[in-house]
């Protein structure tokens, strides 16, 4: 049997790829007793993993199924995890945080997922190196969908780390 180039190209377009984005903000008190973002810290950016849970979630919906999609984020201590972990390496000791918002691309895009989170002033507050995409609001919940460990943030009680996540799913459809 021959393949043609057109085909093996098609082939490997049709993964899932990872683009996760974050950013940590000094914060402080306006005058009307909000907590604002005041200065942007540091920032950086790495593609990542995408977890065997995930294909399955995906699996399972495209199969009419109904399982729990990704709803929220949390951040850890450790590194190291894998496609097939299905937790962060070291959690930190504190529930989930949810999605902010979750939109689907256009145009070119429209195969683009985006997920936003932040962990607000007091949370995770920790030296963070993972970060997680999850169903279930228990940290201890074994069903992480993606996966990073390439942040290293000293993330104090007053500052906010805004995570977005953008997942492709196969190629531009256009």
């Amino acid at each position: 049997m021959m393949i043609n180039k057109r085909d093996e190209n098609m082939k490997d377009s049709i993964g899932i790829k990872q683009n996760v984005k974050w950013k940590l903000y000094d914060t402080a008190i306006n005058d009307k007793g909000e907590r604002v973002k005041t200065n942007l810290v540091e920032q950086g950016e790495s593609h990542n993993t995408d977890c065997k849970l995930h294909g399955v979630m995906i699996a399972d919906h495209m199969a009419g199924g109904a399982d729990t999609l990704i709803s929220y984020g949390h951040a850890g201590t450790g590194n190291g995890q894998d496609a097939q972990d299905t937790n962060l390496a070291a959690h930190v000791d504190e529930a989930r945080t949810a999605i902010d918002s979750k939109t689907q691309g256009g145009g070119n895009d429209s195969n683009d997922v985006v997920y936003v989170f932040t962990l607000g002033a007091g949370v995770c507050t920790d030296t963070l190196t993972e970060v997680g995409l999850f169903v279930a609001q228990a940290q201890a919940t074994a069903d992480m969908q993606l996966y990073d460990d390439s942040l290293n943030v000293v993330k104090g009680a007053t500052q906010v780390l805004e995570v977005t996540w953008t997942v492709t799913y196969g190629t531009s459809p256009v």
